[in-house]
């Protein structure tokens, strides 16, 4: 049976690919990364099954990447973004990581001293750094045990905090783990009609909760992420039946703060997933936005914020933000 994993030999020299060799049974050795992608290139198997693939490998470059934002967009708490992983399993028709990279497989650089010897250069006061914006931070936890290393590391980074961002239920590495203030943890929820038609392969809905709920019972705050609001044909009760969900399951005091963010893709997404599979994700009332990805009217965006917010403040004032939009509009939607 043909492996799906594959590494290079140099991860041999550091310690996370020699434990993670310890974990793996079957692999297949290649000489770079680059040869990892002509060899799925070759396959000609396309995105949707290139994601049953995974390299370890070491990384050159930066770690830590600075979160870009259009110079019209409202800054927002995600400062910064740590890139040891590429790439995650699921199978989400809006990520725009499909447009990002040119494949669909994980990436995993095991050198993460090198990460840390990096972060051990930033100063920052209060920044955030979030793990799982060009990867799920929990889904592979199992396999890397990630979370441990960057915990035990954040934990004497007191002017820094950490995000893990996830849509996995892969949560039993943190509950091993010890709770400090400048570490939480961030789901993505949707409602469940979402998650069926547009987010293949993650956790269900109850599973997200249930972590979420388990993770506040041992310690953590939770962030929600409530980011794409798909313009669905049930949304407002949709949505409203969302938040009434993760209000009355989770414990609102330990809810850190929710971030809310519209549709919002490229050109060259939407003509990816269209070669792979039919979709109505992208025949709605959309325009191209000052970013030059496509959105939905702005009349649109305002009224589906209004309707999420007017239920999230029935259950107390919580730390609210939105992504990837201009000030005008959160000065609209948050008062």
């Amino acid at each position: 049976m043909e492996s799906r994993f594959f590494i290079t030999e140099d991860i041999k020299e550091h310690k996370k690919g020699r434990d993670i060799l310890n974990i793996l049974k079957n692999y297949s050795i290649v000489s770079s990364e680059a040869e990892f992608l002509k060899i799925l290139k070759e396959k000609k198997s396309g995105f949707e099954k290139e994601k049953g693939y995974f390299l370890f490998t070491v990384k050159k470059g930066r770690f830590l990447k600075s979160y870009h934002l259009d110079e019209n967009f409202q800054k927002i708490k995600e400062e910064y973004y740590l890139s040891y992983e590429n790439n995650c399993p699921f199978n989400c028709v809006y990520c725009y990581l499909r447009d990002y990279y040119s494949h669909g497989a994980c990436i995993f650089y095991v050198n993460t001293e090198d990460m840390f010897h990096e972060l051990d250069k930033h100063t920052g006061k209060n920044e955030m750094i979030s793990c799982g914006i060009v990867n799920d931070s929990l889904v592979f936890d199992n396999i890397t045990n990630i979370s441990h290393d960057l915990i035990n590391y954040f934990k004497n980074r007191k002017d820094l905090i950490l995000e893990f961002r996830t849509k996995s239920k892969n949560i039993k590495g943190l509950l091993n783990e010890a709770v400090y203030k400048n570490i939480f943890v961030s789901f993505t929820f949707s409602p469940e009609e979402v998650i069926r038609e547009y987010e293949f392969m993650t956790a269900l809905l109850e599973e997200r909760i249930m972590a979420a709920k388990k993770l506040q019972e041992h310690g953590y705050d939770i962030g929600i992420r409530i980011d794409p609001v798909i313009n669905i044909k049930n949304r407002k009760n949709a949505y409203k039946d969302l938040i009434k969900k993760l209000m009355t399951s989770l414990e609102t005091k330990k809810i850190r703060d929710i971030g809310l963010g519209s549709l919002r893709y490229t050109k060259g997404l939407k003509n990816k997933v269209l070669l792979e599979r039919k979709t109505d994700l992208f025949y709605n009332e959309l325009i191209t936005g000052i970013d030059g990805k496509e959105r939905y009217f702005k009349g649109i965006r305002i009224q589906m914020y209004d309707e999420i917010i007017k239920e999230i403040r029935k259950y107390g004032d919580f730390d609210i933000y939105l992504g990837m939009e201009e000030e005008y509009i959160w000065k609209k939607v948050l008062k």
